[in-house]
């Protein structure tokens, strides 16, 4: 059984100690969630980048999840449905959902963006660390031209 996002804040000591060590640095709170994001990705040996998913096929594959997402592209998801929230929680938010095999549902991601959702929307990922944003394509958008990191697609 899945812990709740509180009840593994609250019951993860490792994690509460690393929290308290990154809100004591001496730096702004994006440096801080840019620190978080690489510290606990690497924490939980999670898949910090797209291109560490293959590394953790197995991994996915054993807990039946069947669409995979790096701390990255979770991160960007979450910031886009809440661009007001503390960069920390989003980051933290992201490392539980990819910890956990949970994730945003992209249908809401769309939504936001549109009325209506169709099936093979397209979103591009641009940016680096937790400095990111979404660009929706369009049908004849190259998302590699547009200098996205990462394409996703509503199946």
């Amino acid at each position: 059984m899945k812990p709740t996002f509180e009840q593994w804040i609250n019951e993860d000591q490792a994690l509460n100690d690393t929290l308290v060590k990154i809100q004591e640095m001496d730096c702004s709170v994006l440096e801080q969630a840019e620190f978080a994001f690489k510290q606990l990705s690497k924490m939980y040996d999670l898949p910090l980048m797209p291109e560490d998913l293959e590394r953790y096929e197995d991994y996915f594959e054993s807990r039946n999840i069947t669409d995979p997402r790096s701390v990255y592209e979770e991160a960007v998801l979450i910031k886009y449905l809440e661009p007001q929230d503390d960069p920390r929680g989003i980051v933290l938010f992201a490392v539980y959902n990819v910890k956990h095999g949970m994730g945003v549902n992209l249908k809401d991601v769309f939504k936001k963006n549109a009325k209506k959702v169709f099936r093979n929307s397209r979103l591009g990922i641009k940016g680096n660390g937790i400095n990111t944003s979404i660009i929706f394509l369009k049908d004849t958008d190259n998302w590699v031209d547009l200098e996205c990191n990462v394409m996703i697609e509503l199946i």
